[in-house]
């Protein structure tokens, strides 16, 4: 059985982890190191168990908690060698240590004992962005987040996934009508921005399988609601697959049967 934790999604934070009785592997810490382990804990993911931390990217609301979550746990820190290459400096303001970052090439594959995480390019406005897919004893989940552009692996990577996490960040009609100035607005909707309801809600509907669970996440607190994400997704999916819609700053579990 795998237990999954959306710990936190939004531009407050996010943070994903997966347990598999024996280990977990976190994706992002964009949460303080003591909302990350309060949130663990509550839902019974030991600490110890933590294994390795993987990047999506370096934007602080992925990578903000990363540092103490790094010196607290004595764990490897995961993320594109375009990302170290053209970021340094960032990481250098985040503290994270980089004598224990280990590299990735887009479409290679890292085991953590019997997680096998792969990564894969997505399209955002930070160098060497990654969405990853994770295996574990047959089951499969797809993560892909801040992307402004469907990534053409994200298509193999999400068939067949028992779980699919997918950034849902905004409705067209609010953004254009928002007080967001033009350029952010080109920003947040161009190639290397975020996706939107409706291309969320298309994605999902070519590759959500039955008994899937499906997971909307990083909506806009401006741009987006949750009933207008859930409604746009909810037109798309056929019945039999389960839908969640993450509010922003809020925790949600699930499980994978053996």
């Amino acid at each position: 059985m795998i237990h999954f934790l959306v710990l936190s999604s939004g531009s407050c934070g996010n943070s994903y982890a997966f347990y598999d009785g024996r280990d977990t592997i976190v994706i992002d810490q964009g949460l303080t190191y003591t909302g990350f382990s309060k949130r663990l804990d509550s839902h019974d993911i030991p600490i110890q168990s933590v294994r390795a931390l993987f990047l999506t990217h370096l934007h602080p609301d992925h990578s903000k908690g990363v540092g103490a979550t790094q010196r607290k746990l004595a764990i490897p820190v995961y993320l594109s060698d375009v990302s170290l290459s053209m970021s340094e400096s960032i990481i250098r303001k985040e503290k994270i240590d980089i004598q224990s970052i280990r590299t990735f090439h887009h479409g290679e594959s890292i085991e953590v004992n019997d997680f096998k995480i792969s990564a894969f390019r997505s399209y955002h406005d930070c160098p060497g962005s990654s969405f990853y897919v994770i295996e574990n004893h047959g089951r499969k989940i797809f993560l892909m987040t801040d992307t402004g552009q469907i990534p053409y692996d994200a298509h193999q990577g999400a068939e067949d996934a028992d779980v699919l996490f997918v950034e849902s960040n905004y409705d067209r009609e609010m953004l254009k009508n928002g007080p967001y100035p033009r350029k952010l607005q080109a920003r947040i909707s161009g190639g290397y921005g975020h996706l939107s309801n409706d291309e969320a809600a298309f994605f999902l509907k070519q590759h959500a399988k039955l008994r899937s669970q499906v997971y909307l996440i990083h909506l806009s607190d401006n741009n987006n609601t949750p009933e207008c994400a859930r409604r746009v997704s909810s037109a798309s999916l056929r019945s039999g697959i389960f839908l969640t819609v993450c509010e922003r700053g809020e925790s949600y579990e699930g499980f994978i049967d053996e």
